[in-house]
C-alpha cells in the first residue's frame, strides 16, 4: 500500500476578486508559498458572476484524491453542505480558513464550520476569544499576517518621491458622541460603560473584548451572551478604527503625506494631506515602492499586525503602526517598523524623527528591516508553520 507521503500535497484555494481589499492578493501570495513548499495547488476565483460548473468539477477533484489533501479559504466563506452534513465532513477532506478579522464578526459562519476544520487567526490574542466564542472544528493556529518575497529592486530613500503614504477607509461617519449615544440607546449605564471602553482602548494594547467584558462587568452589565458580545465590540472596534484615522489626518500639517481611502464622505485632513479616493490594493503595492514612510492605522490588532505593514517593509518603506505586541521585537530592534503616537499631536514629531534620520540611515535600516523580514514575515515562513499543524491534526494518524 503507498503511503500517504510519497506523493505531494494538494490544495484546493478557493478566493474571491476583490480589487479595492488585499484578501484576493495575500491568497494568491500564499498559494505561491505553498508551492514552494511542493504544494499542489488548484486555484479558484469566485466573483459576482461564479462559474459554478469549473467549481464543482474542481471541488469533486480534490475530494476524489486518495493522498493528502486539504481546502484553503479565507473568512470561513465556503461552507458546504451534504444532506444535512458540512461536505469537508461528509467526504474526510479537511478544510482550512484563513481568518483575517476578529472571530466576533463571523459567529454565523462559525457555526457552519466543518468537524474536520481548521482556522488561523491573525492577532495571536484571537486563539482565545475563539475558543471562548465557538466550537470551532479542530480549534485554531496562529497565523499572522506576512507578505510576499522581497522585491528583486529596492529603491532608495532618495529615490522615493513620496514622503508619507497613508492608505485606509473611514467605515463610519459618526462623531464619538454620537456613536456612544446610539449604541448605548440612551441607557445611561451602558452609554458609561462603552465611553470607558473606548478611552482604554485608544490608549493600550490590551485586546479590545477583555477591555469591553471588564469594563461592562464593573458596571454590572451582563455580556455572556456572545451575540451581544459581538455588537459592542464590533460597533466599538468600527469607531475606534474610524475616530483614529480622522485624528491622524487631521494632524498632518506641515509634512506632506497623501491619503487613499474610501467611505461615506471623505474625511476632514491636514493642510498638507492630499486626498485622493480609494485605491487597488494592486496600485496600493506600487506607490509603497515609492513611499518613505507607510502608515498604516489599524488599532484592531493588539497581538498581531495589518497585512499593510508587511507589504510596505517588503517594498523596501519604513512604517508606522499602531502599537502592538506582536511588533514589540522589530520596533526595539529597529527593524524597520516604529510605533505611532496614541497622542495625535505628537505624529508630526514621529514622522520627523524618522524622516531626519536620513536618506543614508535609512537604506542601512531598510536593509537589516529585508534581511529581518525575509526570515520571519514572509507567506512563505507562515505556510511552514501552516503545513505542520495539518500534518499533525490530519495525516499523521
Amino acid at each position: 500500500m503507498e503511503d500517504l507521503h510519497d506523493q505531494p500535497i494538494r490544495c484546493f484555494a478557493i478566493s474571491m476578486y476583490s480589487p479595492y481589499a488585499s484578501i484576493e492578493s495575500m491568497q494568491t501570495d500564499l498559494c505561491f508559498a505553498l508551492r514552494d513548499q511542493d504544494v499542489m495547488v488548484s486555484e479558484h476565483l469566485n466573483s459576482d458572476f461564479p462559474n459554478m460548473d469549473l467549481f464543482k468539477v474542481q471541488l469533486a477533484a480534490i475530494g476524489r484524491h486518495s493522498g493528502r489533501r486539504f481546502v484553503f479559504d479565507t473568512n470561513i466563506n465556503h461552507n458546504y453542505t451534504a444532506g444535512n452534513r458540512s461536505i469537508y465532513d461528509a467526504w474526510s477532506l479537511p478544510r482550512f480558513s484563513f481568518l483575517t478579522d476578529s472571530p466576533l464578526r463571523k459567529l454565523d459562519k462559525l457555526t457552519q464550520f466543518p468537524d474536520l476544520g481548521l482556522v488561523g487567526v491573525v492577532d495571536l490574542d484571537f486563539q482565545e476569544l475563539l475558543s471562548e466564542v465557538s466550537k470551532t472544528g479542530r480549534g485554531s493556529i496562529p497565523l499572522p499576517h506576512a507578505g510576499p518575497p522581497v522585491r528583486a529592486h529596492q529603491r532608495r530613500t532618495e529615490e522615493r518621491p513620496i514622503d508619507v503614504l497613508i492608505i485606509g477607509n473611514v467605515s463610519s461617519t459618526l462623531s464619538t458622541e454620537e456613536w456612544l449615544q446610539m449604541t448605548s440607546q440612551g441607557d445611561p449605564t451602558l452609554k458609561q460603560c462603552l465611553q470607558k471602553a473606548y478611552e482604554r482602548c485608544r490608549t493600550s494594547t490590551h485586546p479590545l473584548w477583555k477591555i469591553m467584558k471588564e469594563e461592562a462587568a464593573s458596571a454590572g452589565i451582563p455580556l455572556s451572551d456572545t451575540a451581544k458580545l459581538a455588537k459592542y465590540v464590533n460597533a466599538l472596534e468600527t469607531q475606534l478604527i474610524a475616530d483614529r484615522r480622522r485624528e491622524l489626518l487631521k494632524a498632518l500639517n506641515t509634512i506632506p503625506a497623501h491619503y487613499h481611502g474610501g467611505g461615506e464622505s471623505p474625511p476632514e485632513v491636514g493642510n498638507s494631506v492630499t486626498g485622493h479616493g480609494p485605491i487597488t490594493f494592486l496600485d496600493a503595492l506600487d506607490l509603497m515602492q515609492k513611499t518613505k514612510v507607510v502608515i498604516d492605522v489599524s488599532p484592531s490588532f493588539r497581538n498581531g499586525a495589518h497585512e499593510r505593514v508587511f507589504y510596505a517593509i517588503s517594498r523596501g518603506a519604513y512604517v508606522l503602526t499602531e502599537p502592538s505586541r506582536f511588533l514589540e521585537h522589530e520596533v526595539e530592534n529597529d527593524f524597520g517598523i516604529g510605533f505611532l503616537p496614541y497622542n495625535s499631536a505628537d505624529l508630526e514629531s514621529t514622522i520627523s524623527n524618522v524622516l531626519d534620520r536620513g536618506s543614508r540611515t535609512l537604506d542601512d535600516v531598510r536593509d537589516r528591516a529585508l534581511q529581518h523580514y525575509a526570515k520571519t514575515h514572509t507567506w512563505s515562513c507562515r505556510t511552514e508553520v501552516l503545513l505542520k499543524h495539518l500534518e499533525t491534526e490530519f495525516w499523521s494518524h
